[in-house]
């Protein structure tokens, strides 16, 4: 159902039609997409608007049908054939909202009528009547607002349940300790008959009619209210009259404006009496309760008749009349439930409002709801936020999370405190998966939030692999990893190759330095068992070591391996062996091993500043994430998934890591990238844009600025249709700047053309006003599963962080920590001696080839004619070398 009054907060991206039951969900977010001005007008229009009309209506179609004969069978006719044709135009599908609209005024109309016509014959009753009918309404609008608020998300699932039972009910139900203002409400009849009475003897003690009856009965109210609780003191505390008054007036806003759109997404909370989620029920309730509350004692007013008679003026005794009738029949509701409620809600407000825990945010509590959930379909689903124009909560299924996500957004947009988070937390905080974090700026308050949501669960072990000296590492040894035995010496060399970011494919030229590195590394491999990076630096760098098992000519062209392999010796976390720390063997046995992270859940963070080796930084993360792919071919299926959060990604590209895109999903693993521009995936020849596409399910946008970004968000985020008009006009010389020069309003005879046409849902101007909020981002799945329907669509969402800003600063500055099994990076004890420059090589086969660069890239080479006679002789090698293994074979002369 849309309200039309706020045509702004319309949103067609959720696919509600493609959701399942969501009925049962537990995660209870309150959406408020009106703002505070919205819903204090929504509220007035019920009571200065609707109620009014209704009841206007009602009076005068009463006197119609009580001053001419037949008006009560054209009423009752007109009904039948209005309601007729809404039920042929709804079964033929050509029901138009003005039908429905024409018909809701009628029925009211005639529900009015008979409301007037039930209080003028039973005029002695009307008011009792009426005063039970307020306090029935009450009752309900008191357990909405009171369901309302426990669901706050300042009130943790424990507090949740126990204070459940303090919920107010139609039936009147004992004493709680948490809530002792709930026996005011038990004892509420009680207090309401009381009440009545008064009321009614003030009446005849003024000796005034019933007609102001309404004012006595607010005035004994609040004696009543005060007799109570001072009667009540030693039971219950002393109440804040003005506390318990707002928390009535916030009651009744709550259940006149919650969910006006009538929103079906997943995860939102909904009012217990199911028959009352509707809005069009709510205000119909509270329109027919006014009405019927109005007219108890409206009934009572002078006659304009008798006015009439008396030669006083009709009109302005049935004005008098109405006006009375539509300023107390509020008061008489308000009084009502602020009598029986008001200490209640207050008490609700109060106690519900603040978290109990000071480390606890409303994020946490949102977590663990969907955890715990009783919902099976809700517990495989995170929180992202909530959406920017329906302010209904947005859930990503796992199954699309498995699928690999992008993140984007400039530096300094809040990715990592907005995105990667809160869903590593999230994850980790389940206890069902492996977590690894690849962080190559260094987020002191991510290190620290991962480690306490895994030492939080009591089930999952929290390491690290830090590269900087003075910190604490674990382990994590490349060439000693389990899976290891399961491969032949080619295969290892690959692995290591492809960590090293040293395969530049196939293409001629390129090619070349690629074998030349894995002939060397395959060479030295096959010779002797390599247990450490240092211990292959020691085999590179020894030239008449490597005459003695290869050619000479290939250690010269392979220097880029030696440069690279010698920077990584010097990493201790790499270069861990049994015998590096012999009195303390639980190091060497807590060293990480990636066939593990598949078996036992648990969290890996990979603290990899750049600003500190801004070239063995990438270097490691892409050897930890190569070991993690090979080890992961080698695992059964769906065992323990691993996923992977990696801060920029950009540092990472290279050939291989397009493999690891495409594959590694189906074996069990999971990536989530995030970097600052499109641009930034072209690198060295390199680009991933295509693949990241292609390969990743959920792509999140913060803060796009570049052109590219821009361009490729305003494409990707679907159309919509949309209404233009234009019209003829004259010119219009005199307005100046007082008024539009070109306006519809002076459209020629009043008529504008209206076209439709398609634009894009997210233009280029909306996408930056996104990018310029700070906690908003764009959002896009690309298919639906579980509660995630969106249709393909682009949606715009507002995240929360997960921690506060005091808890961040504090997490920033903890110290770094020590655990069983990590040992401390010492500082070099020595300078190391100047890396070997490499010497262009100039062969009868290739002229002007040079030594790899430190970038990665491979150098240009200049062809001869005899390269083809260099290729039939490197082809004899490798048959060589595959026929008789690693001793060095003879040069032909």
């Amino acid at each position: 159902m849309i309200f039309d009054f706020f045509p702004m907060h319309i949103d067609d991206a959720l696919d509600a039609k493609a959701l399942p039951l969501v009925d049962e969900t537990e995660l209870n977010y309150r959406p408020r997409p009106l703002s505070d001005s919205q819903e204090r007008r929504l509220v007035l229009i019920i009571l200065l608007v609707a109620f009014p009309v209704v009841a206007s209506i009602g009076i005068v179609l009463h006197c119609l049908c009580i001053t001419i004969p037949l008006a009560p069978h054209m009423v009752a006719a007109g009904a039948v054939m209005l309601f007729a044709r809404v039920g042929l135009r709804q079964v033929t599908g050509a029901l138009q909202k003005t039908d429905l609209q024409i018909a809701a005024l009628y029925a009211a109309a005639c529900l009015s009528c008979i409301a007037w016509e039930f209080v003028w014959r039973f005029t002695e009753y009307a008011s009792p009547l009426g005063l039970i009918a307020a306090w029935l309404t009450c009752g309900l609008i008191a357990h909405q607002a009171a369901a309302w608020i426990l669901v706050a998300p300042t009130v943790d699932r424990e507090t949740m349940e126990r204070w459940r039972v303090n919920l107010p009910q139609l039936i009147p139900h004992g004493l709680s300790f948490d809530c002792p203002e709930l026996l005011t409400y038990t004892v509420s009849p009680v207090l309401l008959f009381v009440t009545w009475k008064l009321s009614i003897y003030s009446l005849s003690y003024i000796e005034s009619g019933l007609w102001l009856w309404p004012v006595t009965y607010s005035a004994s109210a609040l004696g009543v209210w005060l007799a109570w609780h001072l009667l009540a003191m030693v039971i219950l505390p002393l109440p804040n009259p003005s506390a318990s008054l707002w928390a009535s007036w916030r009651a009744f806003t709550i259940f006149a404006t919650y969910d006006i759109h009538g929103c079906r997404a997943a995860g939102m909370f909904r009012f217990p009496t199911e028959w009352l989620r509707s809005p069009i029920r709510r205000w119909s309730l509270l329109v027919g309760v006014l009405v019927v509350t109005g007219l108890s004692f409206g009934v009572h007013c002078p006659s304009p008749l008798d006015a009439l008679r008396a030669g006083e003026s009709f009109v302005l005794q049935a004005l008098a009349n109405l006006t009375i009738i539509c300023i107390f029949g509020p008061l008489v509701l308000g009084s009502t439930l602020w009598l029986c409620s008001g200490t209640l809600l207050a008490r609700f407000e109060q106690e519900l409002s603040t978290h109990r825990c000071k480390e606890t945010t409303d994020w946490d509590n949102y977590v663990d709801r969907i955890i715990n959930s009783g919902d099976k379909t809700e517990q495989e689903h995170l929180f992202l936020g909530a959406s920017e124009v329906g302010d209904y909560p947005v859930l990503l299924h796992k199954e699309i999370l498995d699928q690999h996500v992008h993140i984007l957004g400039d530096s300094g947009a809040s990715k990592t405190a907005l995105a990667i988070g809160p869903q590593a937390t999230q994850l980790i905080a389940r206890a069902d998966s492996t977590v690894v974090i690849i962080d190559l700026k260094g987020d002191k308050a991510l290190f620290e939030s991962c480690r306490r949501e895994a030492a939080r669960t009591q089930k999952l072990r929290f390491r690290w692999i830090s590269n900087e000296v003075g910190k604490t590492t674990y382990g994590f040894n490349p060439f000693l990893q389990s899976h290891n035995a399961k491969l032949n010496v080619e295969q290892m060399t690959q692995q290591i190759l492809q960590g090293l970011s040293l395969d530049y494919g196939i293409q001629y030229g390129a090619g070349y330095f690629t074998a030349m590195n894995e002939i060397v590394m395959n060479t030295i491999m096959h010779q002797v068992p390599v247990r450490s990076f240092a211990e292959l630096k020691g085999h590179l760098s020894d030239r008449d070591w490597y005459k003695n098992i290869g050619f000479e000519e290939d250690w010269k062209q392979a220097r880029h391996l030696g440069a690279l392999v010698s920077r990584l010796a010097s990493s201790q976390a790499l270069n861990l062996t049994p015998e590096s720390f012999p009195n303390d063997p639980s190091i060497s046995r807590e060293a990480i091993d990636v066939s593990n992270l598949y078996e036992e859940p648990q969290v890996i963070y990979l603290w990899l500043r750049s600003a500190v080796e801004p070239t063995n930084a990438p270097a490691i993360a892409r050897l930890f994430l190569w070991a993690m792919f090979t080890a992961a071919s080698h695992q059964p299926q769906d065992l323990n998934r691993v996923y992977f959060f990696i801060d920029e990604i950009q540092q990472l590209v290279s050939d291989g890591i397009k493999l690891i895109f495409e594959q590694f999903r189906d074996i069990g693993g999971t990536l989530i990238a995030a970097h600052q521009t499109a641009s930034q995936l072209r690198r060295q020849g390199t680009d991933l844009g295509d693949t990241i596409d292609s390969c990743t399910a959920m792509k999140q946008i913060f803060r796009a600025s570049d052109l590219l970004s821009l361009e490729r968000q305003e494409k990707l985020s679907g159309l919509r249709r949309v209404t233009t008009a234009t019209w003829h006009q004259p010119y219009e010389r005199g307005s100046g700047d007082l008024a539009a020069r070109y306006a519809e309003l002076h459209a020629d005879e009043g008529m504008v053309r209206v076209t439709e046409k398609e634009q894009p849902r997210y233009d280029r101007n909306s996408i930056q006003a996104i990018s310029a909020r700070r906690q908003s981002s764009l959002v896009r799945f690309t298919f639906a599963s579980g509660y995630t329907q969106f249709a393909g669509k682009s949606v715009a969402i507002k995240s929360d962080y997960h921690i506060s800003f005091d808890q961040y600063k504090e997490r920033r500055r903890m110290p770094w920590p020590s655990a069983p099994g990590a040992f401390l990076i010492a500082p070099p004890t020595r300078s190391l001696p100047p890396e070997e420059e490499s010497v262009p090589v100039k062969t009868k086969a290739i002229t002007g080839a040079t030594h790899q660069s430190s970038t990665g890239k491979a150098p240009a080479i200049e062809t001869s004619a005899s390269d083809t006679e260099f290729g039939k002789e490197f082809e004899k090698r490798i048959q060589l070398r595959t026929r008789t293994g690693p001793s060095k074979p003879k040069r032909k002369r």
